[in-house]
């Protein structure tokens, strides 16, 4: 089973000094700043409002599906450039330590969220375990190097 989400994001920053690819998942465009950003945009989103959704009939079918089978799994595959749907672009420039604090921020926004959480924008209703349960998911998917896990 992957780890809680917390747990993650603290062996993330115990990481980063280690070169990028020992971190990232080999196959994909980002840089390690911009898959931080990207797993904070939507450690963030499921408290504040992802910016765009999937219409309801996708979230209702093949959205529950796919949650379904992650869950089910403990793991999660998607496309590892595919970024959230009307979220500002990811900045190849900004510096890891910043991504990487938005990060922290974005989980502990998350964490301490006692209320419903927003929609997610393919799989639809989440509840907080269910989230929690996903981003660790997907963290470790984007950076199997902190996790031990690859695809």
């Amino acid at each position: 089973m992957t780890a809680a989400l917390p747990e993650l994001t603290d062996r993330i920053l115990e990481q980063l000094h280690r070169p990028e690819g020992d971190l990232l998942e080999l196959d994909t465009a980002w840089n390690l700043s911009q898959t931080l950003q990207h797993c904070a945009q939507t450690v963030r989103y499921s408290v504040t409002g992802y910016p765009r959704l999937k219409p309801a009939l996708f979230r209702a079918t093949a959205g529950a599906l796919a949650k379904k089978v992650f869950l089910s799994r403990g793991a999660m595959k998607h496309s590892l450039t595919a970024e959230i749907d009307g979220a500002p672009p990811l900045d190849p420039g900004l510096p890891i330590a910043d991504a990487a604090a938005d990060l922290t921020e974005a989980v502990a926004l998350f964490t301490s969220h006692t209320g419903p959480h927003a929609p997610h924008p393919a799989y639809g209703p989440c509840t907080h375990d269910e989230f929690a349960r996903l981003h660790a998911y997907h963290l470790a998917e984007h950076l199997p190097g902190l996790t031990g896990v690859r695809r």
